[in-house]
C-alpha cells in the first residue's frame, strides 16, 4: 500500500460516513471479514485516511507522547484474543497497481482501509477476486473503497 497524503483536507462528513461503512461488520464482533464499495473522488479521502490510520492524532501529540501511544497500541494488539475496537486505528492507504501477487498472499494485521484508485474493470475485478477467494480467512475487518466516477455493477456506492 501507498500511504495517503497527510497534507490533505479532512471532510467531517466524509469522514462520518465512511468510518460508519468501516466499522459496519467489524464491531464488536466481525460478521463481514471484507466489504467492498465505490465512491466518487474525492479530495478529502486522504485526509479521512490519515484520520483513520492515527496519523493526525500522532502528529498532535508530539514525538515522546506519540511513540508512547504507538506503543499502548502494539501492547494491545499483540494480546492474544484481543478484540479490536471503533476507533481504534486502521491500516490505511492507496493499492499500488502492480501484479496480483500481494493481494493473494495478503493478510491483514489490523483493521484495514484499502482504497483503489479507478482500476479498468478487468483489473478491479482480478483484485476483488484475489481479495475474496482470502477473506475466509481474515480476522480483522478490510474494506476496499474503489475510487471511479461511474457506479459499478453489484458494488455497493457511497
Amino acid at each position: 500500500m501507498e500511504p495517503p497524503d497527510f497534507r490533505a483536507p479532512v471532510d467531517a462528513a466524509l469522514l462520518a460516513s465512511l468510518r460508519a461503512w468501516c466499522e459496519g461488520g467489524a464491531f464488536p464482533t466481525l460478521t463481514e471479514p471484507l466489504r467492498v464499495a465505490s465512491i466518487a473522488p474525492h479530495a478529502g479521502l486522504d485526509g479521512v485516511a490519515c484520520v483513520l490510520d492515527g496519523s493526525h492524532e500522532l502528529a498532535r501529540l508530539g514525538r515522546w507522547r506519540g511513540w508512547a501511544w504507538r506503543l499502548r497500541i502494539l501492547l494491545r494488539e499483540s494480546v492474544a484474543g484481543r478484540v479490536a475496537r471503533p476507533g481504534d486505528p486502521w491500516d490505511c492507504g492507496w493499492w499500488r497497481d502492480s501484479a496480483l501477487g500481494p493481494a493473494e498472499k495478503f493478510r491483514p494485521r489490523r483493521a484495514t482501509l484499502l482504497m483503489v484508485r479507478e482500476l479498468t474493470p478487468t483489473a478491479a475485478a482480478t483484485l476483488l477476486f484475489a481479495l475474496r477467494a482470502k477473506s475466509i480467512v481474515y480476522d480483522k475487518p478490510v474494506r476496499v473503497l474503489v475510487i471511479s466516477e461511474a457506479a459499478s455493477a453489484g458494488v455497493v456506492r457511497l
